[in-house]
């Protein structure tokens, strides 16, 4: 049984200034998420769902009926404000989804395997799907508590355009991811990389991996999800604005005793559009990367 690749792709793009994953990168005007998905299913994974909201929904279904990828083998799932069990009034008052933990619940009932969730909009790098079709094809295929993510250097995951926000990571001993630490305003200053407090105090990062929200789950998740979900929804301050994140879901799964994670390194340097200064690095990366062959143009050819 091969695993799944969830790639999320409801994002608005507000720093963007645009829907980052229909967006033209390659030579021949192909999307971050193709190089993605051609790279997973390369790599060992079955079948590809994509999370999509209404707006990109032609968009993107456009792009995938230009591949040559067998229709069979891609689904969607949409993600939307509406949620069950939520009060009117709550729904009233919120103006965006809830987070990349609810993005994964709006796929449950197209997955049934170990599958991993990405980013629509991020490059990971072909070594990283096959490290991760790996572990999940012979590890959490064998055990559904077995979790994995991949964790980059993070120094290669940064942007020249402007601070951006990570999860730092930290494994133990054995690999294990221990903790995850949502992390904010993050740059590099010369040796150094910093991160601006609250306070506008600068301070160095010196521990842990950066997670690009590159994870491999079984699909046990789905039910912790809904019981985490609940719980949120009582609890968070501001229910119009907070959102409920996969780091958060994981970590408290970790605490329970109910997982282990498995920290995946990968030497890579990620790329991606977090702001659209940084595009044109981006279409330069991928057009080097035809040059050198490691792919070719277009790329479905």
């Amino acid at each position: 049984m091969k695993p799944t690749l969830l790639v999320l792709a409801a994002g608005r793009g507000s720093r963007f200034g645009g829907a980052k994953q229909v967006s033209e990168m390659g030579p021949s005007g192909e999307t971050i998420m193709e190089y993605s998905i051609h790279d997973a299913l390369q790599s060992g994974f079955g079948k590809v769902v994509l999370v999509i909201n209404k707006q990109v929904e032609a968009d993107t279904i456009e792009i995938m009926s230009n591949t040559n990828i067998d229709p069979s083998l891609i689904s969607y799932a949409y993600q939307d404000l509406f949620v069950e069990h939520i009060s009117d009034n709550i729904q009233s008052e919120r103006l965006k989804p809830w987070g990349t933990a609810h993005a994964i619940l709006s796929a449950e009932k197209l997955i049934g395997t170990p599958f991993a969730m990405i980013n629509a909009d991020d490059f990971y790098g072909r070594d990283a799907f096959k490290t991760m079709a790996d572990f999940l094809s012979t590890v959490a295929i064998k055990d559904s508590s077995k979790y994995s993510m991949v964790g980059y250097d993070l120094i290669n995951t940064l942007s020249d355009n402007g601070k951006v926000s990570r999860g730092i990571s930290v494994s133990d001993d054995n690999g294990y991811l221990t903790s995850i630490t949502e992390t904010h305003n993050i740059f590099a200053d010369g040796n150094k990389i910093l991160c601006s407090s609250d306070s506008d105090e600068n301070v160095e990062v010196k521990e842990g991996l950066a997670s690009m929200n590159f994870w491999g789950f079984n699909p046990n998740i789905f039910k912790e999800m809904h019981e985490q979900f609940q719980s949120f929804l009582s609890s968070t301050p501001n229910l119009t604005k907070d959102e409920f994140q996969i780091p958060s879901v994981i970590d408290k799964m970790i605490k329970d005793g109910k997982i282990t994670v498995s920290v995946l390194h990968s030497k890579a340097k990620w790329f991606g559009v977090t702001y659209k200064e940084d595009r044109p690095v981006v279409v330069e990366k991928l057009s080097e990367f035809v040059k050198e062959g490691k792919y070719k143009s277009p790329l479905w050819k």
